[in-house]
């Protein structure tokens, strides 16, 4: 693009566009740029002159972007992340004034145990700022979501980090098994042959696949049996209050969810090794202030939910 056309360019266009990509709703947009739905459909009928493209087509209510605006987002997120940190650095980031909205990626699993302390926290010191997380199909570093901008931060346990990220160490973590108070197994020793008459639970991203549970199994001659694949983990919890299923989890995980359902936190009764968590993100963002300031928050309250699930374990061991 020429620089004659870039000077028609207005940079609200590129905010209007991105929000436009996020609410598919000009009345949304609207109502979070505090204008008016008439000043969207002018501001969008500028952008699809500059860019000869309709943009976004009206489908059943809904704007449902086109192939070029699909194409073209990653661009426009980069080069609204860039400016934001070019007008950050160096300078004083408010969370109180702030109506940023950070992406962070990870499993159902993390999500659940940061989602409720993160919003609960900002209630307070950033009344404005949005988290969206972004479920991670499977373990690998996402590492083009990242590149793009398409994410913030990802949460996990990453191995092999690239040169181009930065990666902060949260919390170690080991294995244990759920189940539903009064299962016949929850007074067992789960030997690895007592493990494998267990029936199970899992998500189905994971069909085929092993974990470290299966790796260990396998090479020690044994072989564990799934029985119900589920869209997300977030289902699990009802389905083991009315069934014998059972499933594996992350300790600090599984001591968080037995907190609210009346379910068995059962110890493996074989070594595992622990499980290392992680958070990574794009080296550019290292000392944008609001970046920083988000990555503080989160990896503070993941290291006090961390804190919290081992007292909660330690004390429960310390009355039986």
């Amino acid at each position: 693009m020429e620089l004659d056309t870039l000077r028609k360019v207005n940079l609200n266009l590129l905010t209007v566009f991105e929000l436009l990509m996020e609410t598919r709703s000009a009345t949304e947009t609207a109502a979070r740029l505090h204008t008016t739905q008439p000043g969207i459909s002018r501001k969008l009928a500028e952008l699809r002159r500059l860019l000869a493209d309709p943009l976004f087509v009206l489908v059943r209510r809904q704007l449902v972007p086109t192939p070029r605006a699909l194409e073209i987002r990653p661009i426009v997120r980069e080069a609204l992340a860039a400016i934001g940190g070019i007008m950050e650095d160096g300078g004083a980031f408010d969370p109180l004034k702030s109506s940023r909205t950070f992406r962070i990626a990870a499993r159902h699993t993390i999500e659940w145990m940061l989602a409720p302390g993160l919003r609960s926290y900002c209630d307070g010191h950033a009344p404005m700022v949005r988290f969206s997380f972004v479920n991670m199909q499977g373990v690998a570093l996402p590492e083009k979501q990242l590149e793009d901008h398409s994410i913030d931060i990802a949460l996990g346990r990453f191995e092999d980090v690239s040169g181009r990220f930065r990666t902060l160490p949260l919390f170690d973590d080991d294995r244990v098994c759920l189940m539903r108070q009064g299962h016949p197994a929850a007074r067992k020793r789960l030997t690895p042959a007592n493990f494998c008459k267990l029936r199970f639970v899992t998500t189905t991203d994971m069909f085929g696949k092993d974990n470290e549970v299966d790796t260990w199994l396998h090479k020690a001659g044994y072989q564990r049996q799934f029985d119900l694949y589920v869209s997300s983990m977030s289902h699990v919890p009802l389905i083991l209050l009315q069934t014998d299923l059972a499933v594996t989890m992350p300790r600090k995980l599984a001591t968080y969810v037995a907190q609210f359902h009346p379910l068995s936190v059962v110890e493996l009764g074989f070594k595992l090794p622990s499980s290392h968590y992680n958070m990574v993100w794009h080296a550019r963002w290292d000392d944008v202030p609001s970046h920083r300031w988000m990555r503080d928050v989160v990896s503070g309250l993941m290291t006090d939910q961390a804190f919290r699930a081992n007292h909660t374990v330690e004390a429960a061991h310390g009355t039986r």
